[in-house]
């Protein structure tokens, strides 16, 4: 199924794209940021029977970047992962890196070809997505992307060995904007699903927020991350029901089970020309209500324009079908009660 939506502080618009072509995942993201309305923001949902994604469109012209343009200091660093030591049957153990061992694929996010074509291991010729822990995101992703719309990410595994895909840094994964986090004020612990994204768009990265804790939500920085065909490109999580377990909800769900891309709500974030915008929305592919709600409150002391509320199944605040607030200044939580 193709979806389009926009959310707006002030309105609500939507926009079309022709359905991509089937493979295990290959939705895209898109979002519209108009910057001369700072409190206007328009998050486009793209989500078809094989992947789902959130996108920001820029009005500037632009071209696909490596996943991160470090100052000259960061660059020149020699410390960090080290290509063509890590053999691609072993899952690299780096700072901020993590496994997802639920998954059947050695701990990657996912493994892909340009072509689109996936494997259950990390082999020549294929490009194996990871993911990186809470408030981090991954750096490598290679600045040629297919011609197809498809994206593809993670480290390159050529002869037996792993090679970064972006060689202006040694990290694999890379801290977020400290804009945002999400709060449960639950007892049951709730499963946040990022999707793998360059790559595969599936909603298995993980961030587990148990009750009465507070975990970073990854606010990529836009104007240096990557970019679908010029665009910018947000975070997506898709939100599973409390109580749902991270290997249960963190995985591509099938019709009617409320998990992973049949969970209830999707979360977008993202920051640019420096200011973020945080949005919840209905999932189209889910009708249940999620058993919790949600709201997104400004932080001690920020400048937060804009109202969100998930209550009962229903959104209040500037938007019956989903809501978006941006952050001018200081920080933002999702808090779920």
């Amino acid at each position: 199924m193709k979806f389009s939506t926009a959310l707006l502080l002030s309105s609500i618009s939507s926009v079309a794209l022709s359905a991509p072509a089937p493979a295990p995942a290959d939705g895209h993201h898109e979002d519209h940021h108009k910057d001369e309305k700072p409190a206007v923001v328009t998050v486009t949902q793209y989500i078809d029977s094989n992947a789902a994604t959130s996108t920001v469109e820029s009005d500037a012209t632009t071209t696909i970047l490596p996943s991160s343009e470090k100052d000259t200091s960061e660059q020149k660093r020699d410390s960090g992962f080290q290509d063509g030591t890590v053999k691609c049957s072993d899952f690299p153990s780096a700072n901020g890196i993590i496994s997802l061992d639920w998954l059947g694929f050695g701990g990657w996010a996912s493994v892909m070809d340009m072509d689109a074509n996936t494997s259950s291991e990390c082999k020549d010729g294929y490009y194996c997505s990871y993911a990186c822990e809470p408030g981090m995101s991954k750096t490598q992703w290679p600045s040629n992307q297919p011609s197809d719309g498809k994206s593809v990410g993670g480290l390159y595994c050529k002869n037996g060995y792993l090679y970064r895909t972006n060689t202006d840094t040694g990290d694999l994964c890379s801290t977020d904007e400290t804009s945002a986090k999400a709060t449960n004020k639950k007892s049951d612990s709730i499963a946040l699903c990022r999707t793998d994204y360059p790559g595969s768009e599936n909603m298995v990265i993980p961030t587990v927020v148990d009750g009465g804790d507070s975990q970073p939500i990854s606010v990529v920085d836009e104007d240096t991350y990557y970019q679908w065909q010029g665009k910018k490109t947000s975070a997506q999580y898709y939100i599973n029901n409390a109580g749902v377990s991270v290997e249960d909800g963190c995985i591509w769900g099938t019709s009617g089970s409320d998990v992973g891309n049949w969970a209830p709500l999707v979360l977008g974030a993202g920051s640019t020309n420096g200011e973020t915008y945080l949005s919840l929305i209905p999932n189209p592919n889910s009708n249940q209500a999620a058993n919790f709600n949600v709201k997104i409150i400004a932080s001690d002391g920020a400048n937060v324009q804009g109202s969100c509320a998930y209550e009962d199944g229903s959104f209040t605040g500037d938007g019956s079908d989903g809501c978006t607030v941006s952050v001018l200044s200081g920080s933002a939580e999702f808090v779920f009660y």
